[in-house]
């Protein structure tokens, strides 16, 4: 099981509103991926040591199912109209869940 998490920073212009839309429409559009599970999506709450703005993180269950919800038209879309226009840095995380498990192999 792979663990992908996204940190995300916001451009200076969305404001408090738009960021809650942005969370709302994360949630709507990457849940139409059935290889989506666990997506959680959240805001900062320390503003002084946290340059990130937001995050959004889901479970797969392998590295060839990532890629899939990377190469899925929905995923596209969903960055073209809702990260690209909003985003201006990301960091993107992968982590494998299981124990003992070769992330080779994952």
């Amino acid at each position: 099981m792979i663990h992908h998490l996204m940190l995300l920073t916001t451009k200076p212009e969305v404001i408090p509103s738009k960021l809650e839309e942005i969370m709302v429409e994360i949630r709507i559009r990457l849940l139409k991926i059935p290889e989506v599970n666990n997506l959680r999506v959240g805001k900062r709450v320390d503003t002084t040591n946290n340059p990130h703005t937001f995050f959004f993180s889901f479970d797969v269950e392998n590295l060839d199912k990532l890629a899939y919800v990377h190469e899925n038209a929905v995923y596209i879309q969903f960055e073209r109209q809702i990260l690209g226009p909003f985003v201006t840095a990301t960091k993107t995380l992968d982590y494998e869940m299981e124990p003992c498990k070769d992330v080779r192999y994952s």
